[in-house]
């Protein structure tokens, strides 16, 4: 558990300090490239680890507080020009175009970060799986518009879906739409049916173990590993108490239909020594066991756990379903430009949604769950880690574009005001626009960060 705890935090580290790195980069270069004297560059905050000065009279600083950065710009606001030279060098002495392009030089590029690395996983190769439905939940959504087990997802709303990830995508891109058409074909053949999947209002948002959309319609797809199904029970544990047996395929507990293992170990770890009402099917019979968790207490929390003593059934994915999608330089800058694009068009929508309710709060994510996705994506393998980074740095793109006055699209924003009203905004605006903007942005925060311990428990 401890060492699970510093994987995930190192890989956290590691990714937060490229990204600001490279955002605070690109304010730099177009500081520079417009001739504006760059005073300091500074990843994270507070007291200062290492710090270096260039010929130019930068000071490059790195500090102990990695969650930010940031690129000190001469400002003749806030020091006394003594010539010419100085007010040439100072930030607000430039045009708009020239201070907007500065400010908005750290968003691009996340974006240009975001199109190299995909253009590097192209290259080396995406291991991907093919969308085959393995089968389909009954009364979901999907098993209402009858959509069969065994067919491959050929596209989505005219959108062609190669793997998983394509299918996730056009899925979320349909929240707040009415009905989404899926067109598939069964494995080995070229028919083509079209289904028509009419969308609950907020079906999103209805409560449920999974977030993943996919399975929330009610798809199970060919790539999950782990079965609800026991492979191996331990001597003397609760599962053999109870009375359950290897091959037992676990139906519900509690009145609770469990679709894949995940959701139901997570419910046995949150309730140690709680008695469930559990149903199996054995032998195509169905059983009604009472099961109780065991208690174990993890080291060196003290945290306890519900602990049954029971291995899942780990089944291999049929080659067959499996994939590369490897391509030269030249196609690997394409698809990497692609597939940016979507993302930022997805993680856009996403924000609109929030503002319009079809997508809850809920599903806002804070540094918790970021830290977990970095520690699983550098365990999956560095093609993962290297799609988790791309993924982070649109967000923090597009995060940074935003009109709060503390993020750059805040300064941006200001610009054009400043521009349609051919003067400077007053500095009480700007002060209480930082105020308002730092207020939200906390909120925010803070907002995420309870969503994340929420779900820990």
């Amino acid at each position: 558990m401890l060492l699970h705890f510093f994987w995930n935090l190192i890989a956290f580290i590691l990714a937060l300090s490229i990204l600001i790195t490279v955002h605070e980069y690109g304010h730099f270069v177009a500081a520079r490239f417009l001739k504006v004297k760059v005073e300091r560059f500074s990843i994270g905050f507070g007291p200062v680890l290492w710090s270096w000065r260039d010929s130019n009279d930068t000071e490059y600083v790195i500090s102990a507080v990695l969650f930010g950065g940031y690129v000190k710009l001469f400002n003749t606001r806030k020091k006394i020009a003594s010539c010419d030279e100085e007010r040439n060098q100072s930030f607000n002495c430039k045009r708009i175009w020239k201070k907007s392009i500065i400010v908005v030089s750290g968003p691009m590029f996340n974006f240009l970060f975001s199109i190299v690395l995909y253009t590097l996983v192209f290259m080396i190769g995406v291991p991907i799986y093919k969308p085959i439905i393995h089968s389909v939940i009954p009364n979901s959504i999907i098993a209402q518009s009858h959509v069969p087990s065994g067919v491959e997802i050929k596209s989505i709303n005219n959108v062609l879906t190669r793997d998983w990830d394509a299918v996730r995508l056009e899925i979320l891109n349909s929240i707040g739409k009415e009905k989404i058409i899926i067109s598939a074909t069964p494995i080995n053949s070229t028919h083509i049916k079209t289904y028509t999947i009419n969308l609950p209002c907020n079906w999103f948002n209805k409560p449920t173990n999974n977030k993943d959309p996919i399975i929330t319609l009610g798809i199970l797809p060919f790539n999950t590993h782990v079965l609800p199904i026991l492979s191996g029970i331990q001597p003397d544990s609760a599962a053999q108490r109870a009375g359950l047996k290897i091959g037992d395929k676990i139906i519900s507990i509690d009145d609770q239909l469990i679709h894949n293992w995940e959701s139901f170990i997570t419910i046995i770890k949150n309730n140690p020594e709680k008695t469930f009402k559990i149903i199996v099917e054995r032998k195509n019979k169905i059983l009604n066991f009472n099961l109780a968790p065991d208690k174990k207490h993890l080291v060196p929390s003290d945290k306890a756990e519900g602990v049954i003593g029971v291995f899942p059934k780990i089944t291999c994915i049929p080659i067959k379903h499996h994939a590369i999608h490897q391509y030269g330089l030249h196609l690997s800058i394409l698809e990497a430009f692609e597939k940016t694009w979507k993302l930022i068009c997805l993680t856009t929508n996403t924000l609109f949604k929030l503002i319009t309710g079809d997508v809850r709060v809920t599903h806002l994510s804070g540094p918790i769950a970021i830290a977990q996705g970095a520690g699983a994506s550098a365990q999956s393998g560095v093609i993962y880690y290297l799609m988790f980074l791309s993924l982070i740095s649109i967000n923090l793109g597009i995060i940074n574009l935003l009109p709060f006055p503390t993020l750059d699209g805040g300064h941006l924003f200001f610009f054009i005001i400043e521009k349609i009203k051919g003067k400077s905004i007053s500095k009480e605006t700007q002060s209480f626009g930082y105020i308002i903007g730092s207020i939200i942005l906390t909120f925010m925060m803070c907002l995420a960060i309870f969503n994340d311990i929420s779900r820990l428990w």
